[in-house]
């Protein structure tokens, strides 16, 4: 038990880690429910980048808004179209990166978790209903957004938690629970949970 002089010290010190730890509570989805949740799924290649801003709540938020030329849909609506190829935009809140006061201090972006998506990247997308102010992420944030990664033997899809819980509590599939899989793997699973 702690003394009445050392509790005041406890105290500020406890506040004082506290006030400087920063997390986001996420809930985890799994396969279905991430299908479940998204506006669009599909798999894409970014063939354009650029940063910008979106006015909302009387201010400026930064903003990226990635184009995507679609190699596979599972799910929704694709308006831009040249000939047989269809492209999607998707912007989502940009962030400014972290950053140190000259006294030390971190500061931390709102929006680290929001996944950053490379030119040129392949990626399997599950992405939300574009808001009033037309921003959009990933469904689950990093857990919607399958990076493709080709070993030269074959394609494997893995998103920012190492696939973790993707499969969890879905009957009738032999697929890990994590780790990486075949994007041939990821694509069956999508087309059969959303054909249920």
């Amino acid at each position: 038990m702690l003394s009445r002089a050392l509790r005041p010290a406890v105290a500020v010190v406890v506040l004082t880690l506290a006030s400087s730890v920063q997390a986001t509570m996420l809930m985890q989805f799994n396969l279905k429910e991430l299908a479940a949740h998204a506006d669009r799924v599909f798999r894409g290649r970014v063939v354009g980048v650029e940063t910008g801003t979106v006015h909302a709540g009387g201010g400026e938020l930064p903003s990226i808004t990635y184009r995507l030329k679609v190699d596979e849909s599972f799910k929704g609506a694709y308006a831009v179209t040249k000939g047989d190829t269809s492209y999607v935009e998707i912007r989502m809140v940009g962030a400014k990166s972290d950053s140190t006061t000259p006294e030390g201090q971190r500061h931390f972006t709102a929006f680290r978790e929001v996944p950053r998506l490379e030119m040129n990247g392949e990626y399997v997308l599950f992405t939300t209903r574009p808001s009033s102010v037309g921003l959009s992420t990933t469904v689950g944030l990093g857990q919607g957004a399958f990076r493709i990664v080709d070993t030269g033997k074959n394609e494997e899809a893995v998103n920012a938690f190492n696939n973790v819980g993707l499969m969890r509590g879905l009957a009738r599939t032999s697929l890990p629970d994590s780790g990486p899989i075949s994007y041939p793997q990821l694509a069956n699973a999508i087309r059969n949970l959303l054909s249920e």
